[in-house]
This record gives C-alpha cells, sequence and structure tokens, in this order.
C-alpha cells in the first residue's frame, strides 16, 4: 500500500463506512423475499384467503345455496322490500332466508337457517339502516346477544346452531 492510499471501498471523501457492494444487496433482497412468503403464508392460514380446497368448497356452497323468502310471523311490521341482494353479507354455516327493514323497531330482521354454531356477516348501508352513535343492538332469537364485534357498519355474530331470527336495531331506519 502507497503512502496516502486508502484500503478498497474507501474514498477521500467519505467516512469510515464503505461502499455497499453486490452482497450487500443479495441479502437484502433474500431477507425481502423470506418476509414476503411469511406474509403470505400466514395470510392464508388466518383464513383471510383461502387456500387450496377452501375455494372450491367456498364456490361449491355458494352456487348450491337457495334463498326462498320466509313467510313473516306476522310480529313484525315487515317492508315489502327484501333487502338480501341489497347489503353485503355472508354466512359460514347454514344460510340467509331473507332480510327486511322494520319500521315499528328501526331494526334490520334477518331470518336465517342454521344446523351448527357460525358466523353471520353483515355490511350495513346507511342508506337503509343508521346509528347516531355508530352502536347497534343485536338480538338473536328475541334474545340479547353481546358475541359480535362491529367494525364501522360491519358486523360479525356469532351464531349459535339453531338460530333464526337476527335482529338489528339501530336508531333510524330509512325507508
Amino acid at each position: 500500500m502507497s503512502d496516502g492510499a486508502l484500503p478498497k471501498g474507501m474514498e477521500k471523501d467519505s467516512s469510515s463506512a464503505p461502499k455497499k457492494r453486490g452482497m450487500d444487496k443479495i441479502g437484502i433482497s433474500i431477507a425481502i423475499g423470506i418476509t414476503a412468503v411469511a406474509l403470505i403464508l400466514g395470510i392464508g392460514f388466518t383464513g383471510i384467503l383461502p387456500l387450496g380446497d377452501e375455494i372450491s368448497s367456498v364456490m361449491q356452497e355458494k352456487s348450491t345455496a337457495s334463498y326462498a323468502p320466509m313467510k313473516s310471523s306476522g310480529s313484525y311490521s315487515i317492508s315489502d322490500k327484501d333487502l338480501i341482494d341489497q347489503l353485503d353479507w355472508a354466512i359460514s354455516t347454514g344460510n340467509v332466508m331473507d332480510m327486511y327493514l322494520d319500521a315499528d323497531s328501526s331494526s334490520l330482521i334477518i331470518h336465517t337457517d342454521t344446523t351448527d354454531n357460525g358466523e353471520l356477516f353483515v355490511g350495513l348501508n346507511a342508506d337503509y339502516i343508521g346509528s347516531d352513535d355508530g352502536m347497534f343492538f343485536i338480538l338473536v332469537d328475541n334474545q340479547e346477544h353481546e358475541d359480535y364485534e362491529q367494525a364501522g357498519m360491519d358486523l360479525y355474530i356469532d351464531l349459535p346452531a339453531g338460530a333464526e331470527t337476527v335482529e338489528i336495531i339501530g336508531d333510524y331506519i330509512v325507508s
């Protein structure tokens, strides 16, 4: 090494840190790749994205489900508009038969047919039902039900086996 010469990777104007080389870039790329694969697998195992045979079973359930409207029990003042095609919804086990607004109780009535415990997702729409404070009251088969989660206007309601009626009560309905 000659007098005044710097080690390889060092420049006169730089600090003592060497320049980044190709091996550092490869290491970062590998770390990003491993993180991406772990993230994809983690999301797949949480059930957010269906994997493998789950996709075909979900598609088969949707294609074979029948949604014949149930007759009213007479205890509700039901509007003549079935909202089953107007709201976003999904049920893990069973069927949703119909969804109606009840003007007397400012609620959405959902008739279900369930044989096993499951979850009902309902994406409420402010064009149909709303709440002044953003909170909704849930009844399942005319009993107060606190086993649900709310994210904005989306409700995730755990249903017991045999549940027939879910009532989502707000402060007002728009009919």
